[in-house]
């Protein structure tokens, strides 16, 4: 056990530290660029909803819930919510969008599922920004229907399909 100690750790750490190390905009890029940010709102002290970007082209990049969950460590049940925006390059790309609770502790997770109050849902799109626009991660999150899109920030029309989650 003491020699898979260290072989667990820095699995984990890898891990959680892989998720933002995928740049979407490369060094060197001289292309067009737009921005897409995340969106969320807290419920009440201890449970937040948010809307991300978690991947571009199968990439996994730093997003509002681990900033949230590294916001909120060592708060014990509080969540801080931190919404995370990113530049990226104005080309057609499929992304991965998510929308969920999010909890300042996991017993917290476990009971809000079991009392049928916590809601997720998660899928690829294909998404074509254009060039200097801003574009918004947003969703609705309740017990009929949950689902997650990206619409441009000043018209607030979608533009990405919805991705849903219904029961």
């Amino acid at each position: 056990m003491k020699k898979l100690l260290p072989t667990l750790l820095l699995a984990t750490l890898v891990s959680i530290t892989g998720c933002a190390s995928y740049k979407p905009i490369p060094q060197n890029y001289t292309g067009p660029i737009a921005t897409v940010s995340d969106s969320g709102m807290a419920e009440d002290g201890s449970k937040a909803q948010i809307f991300a970007l978690t991947a571009i082209d199968g990439h996994s990049i730093q997003d509002s819930f681990l900033t949230t969950r590294q916001a909120s460590y060592g708060k014990g049940a509080t969540i801080r919510l931190e919404v995370t925006e990113r530049l990226i390059p104005a080309q057609a790309m499929k992304v991965k969008l998510r929308g969920s609770h999010i909890t300042g502790m996991p017993i917290h997770e476990i009971a809000s599922r079991a009392m049928g109050t916590f809601f997720e849902v998660e899928g690829v799109v294909d998404f074509t920004p254009q060039a200097d626009k801003r574009y918004r991660v947003v969703g609705i999150l309740s017990k009929s229907d949950s689902s997650v899109w990206i619409e441009d920030e000043v018209t607030r029309q979608p533009v990405t399909s919805k991705v849903s989650a219904q029961k």
